[in-house]
């Protein structure tokens, strides 16, 4: 049983092999399991070696390493178009080997000479086909340097957490309210500057309903004596 020690000592480098934490670095990584689409055994003649193959599928894929499905396809190709030249380069090989032992007569002076003479129709094919595999060589490594060449597809950030809604402030109204009329305050009595002097300018006469009699003019004696 483990002890605590070694539990928290198994979760300190566990953190240490979390993968690459860049978006470069995830990018690059999930193409890992990317691997060749060639089926070796299928491509290996009798007389050839499938060892050969696979050190020659290892090499290229230590080479480039194919960042998607069709920079792979690209180097698949490559792979089958090598292997079919060493193939061609070996059959052309015996071809000489094979015309030289048919001849009517062996002429051991000029072996080949005479090889190319009696089968120039199956060498003119031959060197037909190297050359076709040759230009399909060629365009694939052309695609596969285009491909290398071109920037990688960015790579889109989670998308934010949704927020709720807020809704937007109420306008503040400054014009008064429809049937509203603010009343006027009314100032305290002695105590308003504008009221004082409005009242310096009342007559002294006053309505009968005031607190203060209205004083009656002084009758002369002429018109008393008329009354």
């Amino acid at each position: 049983m483990s002890t605590l020690r070694q539990i928290e000592a198994n979760r300190r480098n566990a953190q240490k092999s979390t993968g690459p934490t860049s978006v470069s670095g995830k990018a690059t990584s999930s193409m890992n399991a990317l691997q060749t689409g060639i089926h070796a055994k299928s491509l290996v003649l009798p007389t050839e070696k499938l060892a050969d193959l696979q050190q020659l599928i290892d090499e290229y894929y230590q080479s480039h390493h194919p960042a998607s499905p069709e920079a792979r396809i690209m180097l698949d190709e490559i792979i089958r178009c090598e292997w079919t030249l060493r193939r061609l380069g070996a059959a052309e090989t015996q071809l000489f080997e094979y015309a030289h032992q048919e001849a009517f007569t062996v002429e051991d002076d000029f072996p080949l000479g005479q090889s190319c003479m009696n089968q120039h129709k199956s060498f003119g094919q031959l060197q037909w086909r190297i050359d076709s595999t040759r230009r399909a060589l060629y365009r694939a490594l052309h695609t596969l340097q285009e491909l290398e060449a071109a920037p990688a597809p960015p790579v889109e950030p989670d998308p934010p957490a949704l927020q709720p809604p807020t809704l937007p402030p109420s306008p503040q109204t400054t014009s008064p309210q429809i049937g509203f009329v603010p009343s006027t305050p009314t100032a305290v009595q002695g105590t308003d500057q504008t009221d004082m002097d409005f009242r310096r300018t009342l007559p002294e006469i006053r309505c009968q309903s005031g607190l203060s009699p209205v004083p009656l003019p002084r009758l002369t004696p002429a018109l008393s004596q008329q009354k």
